[in-house]
């Protein structure tokens, strides 16, 4: 919100810098941003008329002017401008007057005539970025005044960065009202205005929306000037607040909603077919918009339609058909409450951004509506002149917004905050904030005003109490009390222990957006639907996660490109999937590495990074939070190579994946070496239970060695569970087996094209005695049957 300060001194003016006045906004929870001057800076610039104008006797697109200046002698300027004309009061940049952008004005010669100065367009005096032709100003101006004052040109703009809570302060009156309660200085009121009605004409009004649309009014104007222009110190006020001016009808309802907060629309009268029903729309319906853009409606969207066709989408933006032009004589002046679950989020499903849509959707004061329609046709009848019909009013009370009392325990702001105020400070606190208080009556029953939406509970009282006593004014005291020591959960606790392990490895944290590139997306995850966003930062950042994985190939890609050839990341989020109408979130892991292992040591062979690296770091993570029963399966996934890739589970659930990146993506993406990822749920790798600990066995363990002619489709961990649940279903040897490794595979001409020999080494020991040959040689006899059995596994002795 882009606030004038001279604008807003008209309603409330404390003795304070405007330094001190930004500050004290800011620690009453109204951010500055920035404080920034309304023009450039100059001086010596008046207000001057043009008399006479005659074409430059050498010069085919210059124009010789006469102007007075209001003294007794009058100046001659050489001006280019097509504007320039008899009788316009113009801005005159005298002799010695240095410009903003630095160029100083002297008496000079053009083409052989005499130029005293300059007449300034817009953009010249820093007013716009750009302009057509000199700066026009009203036909009352006084000539010979300084052009600063004029136009109140010792002006600062506050950008006030507004919280969402807040929309009470999206107008010169909400601002002025936080003023007042902050510094106790009165402020002044708009007078009660009544225009004089002398039409009969209306326009019938039917609410069929009545919960999002509690409160519908409007009037008839006729025979507005086709002629007039907005008076420049409207056209400025709006420029300060950053909006352009259009038409005069246009730019009162923009005067109004900034100046008491209210959005107002104008529809050409003669555009109206019958009467006007606010309504919500069909899905067979669409709307040209102000914009030129089509919105297309899905039965959510309010509007407000006549007898043959929608006119506006209500609290947004209105249609071309009923817009107001230079033609226009006759309008429908509208001022409306719509509710904000009916306007929030609409704007944004067609990609719209407008002043109305941000107040209506946040909330505007359901009592403003006629206040702020007699204040537009006020000043209209000043501008535009017309006649006045009567304002048709539609309302449904019980579907207003109702501020319930609160009751409210005075004791409760020493007990929360810690802060000793005296109850009548209070008092007078809440009363400065517009609130009705009770304070005969214990608990207080406190009303907050009807623009304060925010307000609901006690703790908002005692928030409001703080702030405007302010929040550098509670003391610093030390704390009593009994504290307590909080929980971590499981997953938070994982996160913990996840950062130190893999910077340990090697790897490095990224951090990336939740939302990505849904192309990148698509192409690693062609079976997932994504969620899209409305209004994203960008077309590349306009999907939600499924995975972590796009972010961390847009960061590997990102430093390939800057010569960084072995890299290893991490990164710990959220990530988003949908089934059926609910959003799902999930925590999870994810990783990659590429490059050269060894790179920059002279001990270590290099080599490329392979699956087996990744694997061997995850194993060592499960180890270290002490998951059980791990088993990688080989997987059929997109995103990854079909024949280096595996399923992660763990005790019968998958926790994950791991593997080569797929080769067609990797070529896509222009990356020539292997990408190994990995991606796991955060909820499987916490482990509730304690460690328990045991003494180490001193009596001796025993390795048998085993070799093994295996069918090519039968893996490693295959055979591992078959082992271990050989020792599982005997009692004696159910603790026996203590590791189980792989240590040779062999394929060569003594082995037939479909088999391979796996070499496997078992150690085994007993807790309580030593184990002897014969019992060891019967487990070992036991194993090998059920290999065979089982998996057609035969011994090479």
């Amino acid at each position: 919100m882009k606030v004038s300060e001279a604008w807003l001194r008209e309603w409330v003016n404390p003795s304070l810098t405007t330094e001190q006045l930004s500050s004290l906004l800011t620690m009453g929870g109204l951010e500055v941003d920035s404080v920034a001057p309304v023009a450039g800076a100059f001086s010596k610039i008046i207000v001057a008329e043009v008399l006479e104008t005659s074409p430059h006797p050498q010069a085919d697109r210059l124009t010789l002017c006469v102007i007075n200046t209001g003294k007794a002698s009058n100046l001659h300027v050489v001006c280019g401008a097509k504007n320039v004309r008899p009788g316009l009061r113009v801005a005159l940049a005298q002799i010695g007057t240095v410009m903003p952008s630095g160029m100083e004005i002297k008496e000079t010669k053009l083409r052989g005539e005499l130029s005293q100065g300059m007449l300034c367009s817009a953009s010249e005096l820093g007013l716009s970025e750009t302009s057509e032709g000199i700066l026009e100003l009203d036909a009352e101006a006084p000539v010979g005044m300084d052009f600063r004052e004029y136009l109140q040109l010792d002006d600062q703009i506050l950008d006030v960065d507004l919280t969402p809570n807040r929309a009470d302060c999206l107008s010169i009156q909400g601002v002025a009202r936080e003023v007042s309660a902050l510094t106790g200085e009165s402020i002044k009121s708009l007078p009660e205005v009544t225009n004089q009605v002398v039409l009969d004409d209306v326009v019938p009004v039917i609410v069929k929306a009545t919960s999002e649309c509690p409160q519908y009014c409007g009037r008839v104007i006729r025979g507005i000037r086709l002629n007039a222009l907005t008076p420049l110190w409207i056209r400025e006020r709006l420029r300060r607040a950053g909006i352009r001016s259009i038409h005069p009808v246009v730019d009162v309802t923009n005067y109004v909603m900034l100046e008491l907060g209210q959005p107002m629309h104008a529809f050409d009268l003669h555009k109206i077919q019958g009467g006007l029903t606010i309504r919500l729309a069909k899905d067979t319906e669409a709307l040209v918009l102000l914009d030129g853009s089509t919105a297309k409606f899905s039965q959510q969207e309010l509007v407000i339609a006549d007898d043959q066709q929608i006119l506006a989408l209500a609290g947004v933006m209105g249609g071309v058909t009923s817009s107001v032009h230079d033609e226009t004589t006759d309008i429908f002046l509208e001022s409306a409450f719509f509710a904000p679950t009916a306007i929030a989020g609409v704007a944004r499903r067609f990609g719209l951004n407008t002043d109305s849509a941000q107040r209506f959707e946040r909330g505007v004061d359901p009592t403003q509506q006629c206040v702020a329609l007699e204040r537009a046709t006020s000043l209209l009848l000043s501008i535009v002149g017309g006649e006045v019909g009567p304002i048709v009013q539609v309302t449904q009370k019980e579907k207003l917004p109702l501020m319930a009392s609160i009751s409210f325990h005075p004791e409760r702001v020493q007990q929360l905050i810690g802060l000793d105020l005296p109850r009548n400070a209070m008092v007078t606190i809440l009363r400065r904030l517009g609130m009705q208080v009770n304070d005969k009556v214990m608990p207080w029953q406190v009303e907050p005003p009807a623009y304060r939406f925010d307000i609901a509970l006690d703790v908002d009282l005692i928030e409001e109490i703080v702030r405007i006593h302010g929040y550098d004014s509670i003391p610093r005291e030390k704390m009593i009390a009994s504290l307590h020591g909080g929980e971590i959960n499981s997953t938070e606790k994982s996160m913990l222990q996840l950062t130190p392990f893999f910077v340990a490895k090697g790897y490095r944290e990224a951090i990336s957006y939740s939302f990505v590139d849904p192309k990148l997306q698509q192409l690693l995850f062609p079976d997932i639907s994504s969620l899209n966003l409305i209004n994203p930062i960008s077309s590349e950042l306009s999907s939600m996660r499924v995975s972590l994985w796009p972010g961390l190939l847009a960061s590997l890609i990102y430093n390939l490109n800057r010569q960084q050839t072995t890299i290893k990341l991490f990164e710990t989020g959220v990530i988003f999937t949908q089934q059926e109408k609910t959003i799902l979130e999930e925590p999870v892991v994810s990783g990659l590495v590429v490059g050269k292992l060894g790179e920059g040591n002279w001990l270590q062979p290099k080599r490329l990074f392979d699956f087996y690296d990744v694997k061997g770091d995850l194993q060592a993570l499960f180890h270290s939070v002490r998951l059980q029963d791990i088993v990688f399966k080989s997987c059929d996934l997109p995103a990854l190579h079909p024949g280096k890739s595996a399923e992660i589970h763990a005790g019968g659930q998958l926790i994950g994946w791991c593997g080569v990146l797929h080769p067609l993506i990797a070529e896509a993406l222009d990356i020539c070496d292997d990408v190994v990822l990995f991606e796991l749920k955060l909820s499987h790798l916490s482990n509730p239970d304690s460690v328990r600990y045991q003494s180490i066995s001193k009596f001796p363990s025993i390795r048998r060695d085993l070799s093994l002619l295996v069918d090519k489709s039968v893996n490693a961990g295959d055979i591992e569970q078959v082992i271990r649940d050989c020792f599982t279903a005997s009692k004696q040897a159910i603790s026996w087996l203590k590791s189980f490794e792989v240590f040779d595979v062999y394929l060569g001409d003594s082995i037939k094209e479909d088999k391979k020999s796996l070499a496997i080494s078992l150690v085994l020991q007993d807790e309580g005695r030593t184990l002897v040959d014969s019992e060891i040689n019967e487990m070992i006899h036991v194993i090998i049957e059920n290999l065979r059995e089982k998996l057609a596994i035969t011994w090479r002795e």
